[in-house]
């Protein structure tokens, strides 16, 4: 476990070295590559991260998504279990910061089971050649994809790819962009 908290450090260092002008660029570039996936065209209800620096940027695809009359999700984190569900991201009802300082709805949010959504974009920090991935630390991914069936993306910067071991509860995810 100690590899992967190191691994992750050095990537995220990297990250946030990553001129932003250039991380915004490729950002949008990762997610036109989404748009042309059979996977983006036909999901009508997508999960995914208000995205943070250094993540790769969300806001090209959330609103791409409404424009093409997608449901988004955006998940809600629960302490001390580290468990996690996905809201409406809707104007009605205001966003408050988590105990992490990450923008999530509140708790009188619409939730939706995750059997309802079609595409959940995982955000992570590094990614093998097997689509495992490193993520922040916090598990909460984990815990959400240990019975999730729908269709996972991950999209990542060639500087997040390095290969590592993944352990026995880590999931891959179906599909990586990469660029």
């Amino acid at each position: 476990m100690g590899d992967k908290r190191l691994i992750r450090e050095r990537v995220l260092h990297n990250l946030n070295d990553m001129d932003k002008v250039e991380h915004r660029e490729r950002s949008i570039k990762l997610a036109e590559k989404l748009f042309q996936l059979p996977e983006w065209k036909n999901a009508k209800v997508i999960g995914l991260t208000l995205a943070r620096h250094p993540e790769i940027e969300t806001e090209t695809i959330i609103l791409q998504a409404k424009k093409k009359g997608k449901t988004v999700l955006i998940p809600k984190t629960y302490y001390p279990s580290r468990k996690m569900d996905f809201k409406i991201m809707n104007s009605v009802h205001p966003l408050i910061k988590s105990k992490f300082g990450i923008l999530e709805p509140n708790e009188h949010t619409e939730t939706v089971n995750k059997e309802k959504i079609d595409l959940l974009l995982v955000p992570g920090v590094v990614f093998n050649k097997a689509h495992f991935r490193i993520g922040f630390g916090g598990g909460f991914y984990d815990r959400f994809l240990i019975d999730f069936k729908g269709v996972t993306v991950s999209l990542c910067f060639y500087e997040q790819q390095q290969e590592f071991v993944p352990e026995s509860h880590d999931k891959p995810v179906s599909i990586l962009i990469e660029g």
